[in-house]
């Protein structure tokens, strides 16, 4: 079998996902950037959130926030709140907002890889946020505050990009918190 022309429809599809959205994502981005560096700065904590297909972007983000990806840096304290071995995407979203009420306090900040959580589950982890005083950054997702949503895409498109805005968070959180990386 040719797989040449799978893999190119692959990638174009995410590929022009994401171009198109570029405008819609650079300010909520840098916003959520900024809110993620000053929590951190304030020793406030970071939750890495992510159910079910997410959970690869939630652990990804949380692991290149303690290691740093760019330069040796210390390690940023992040809660990675992501069940690998959940039964239901309900029981994880349960599990997930109990955590939240059990550890988060106001200036806390939950970074919620959310494109595959329905509309009912979403509105649970933001109602046990809202109830901590914690703040809420959408990925994947539509919700209140800052939020990048893909909502019209594929769920694979929408998984696969929210992979990519793991990555891109981590870096300007760590620019933003260090610094400038030199060249």
């Amino acid at each position: 079998m040719d797989f040449y022309p799978l893999i190119s429809e692959f990638y174009q599809r995410h590929l022009n996902a994401a171009s198109m959205m570029i405008d819609d994502m650079a300010e909520p981005l840098g916003a959520a950037a900024v809110m993620s560096s000053e929590a951190v700065l304030n020793e406030c904590k970071l939750f890495s959130v992510g159910v079910g297909a997410d959970c690869a972007s939630a652990t990804a983000f949380a692991g290149l926030l303690h290691r740093g990806m760019l330069r040796e840096r210390p390690g940023l304290p992040v809660v990675e709140l992501s069940e690998h071995h959940i039964e239901s995407a309900e029981a994880g979203v349960s599990w997930m907002s109990q955590q939240i009420q059990a550890l988060g306090q106001p200036g806390d900040v939950a970074i919620v890889f959310g494109a595959t959580l329905s509309e009912q589950d979403s509105q649970r982890i933001g109602h046990a946020a809202d109830q901590r005083q914690v703040k809420v950054i959408w990925l994947g997702r539509r919700g209140p505050g800052i939020s990048i949503d893909a909502a019209e895409e594929q769920v694979e498109t929408r998984v696969t990009l929210n992979a990519t805005l793991a990555v891109c968070l981590a870096r300007l959180i760590d620019i933003h918190t260090f610094g400038p990386m030199e060249d």
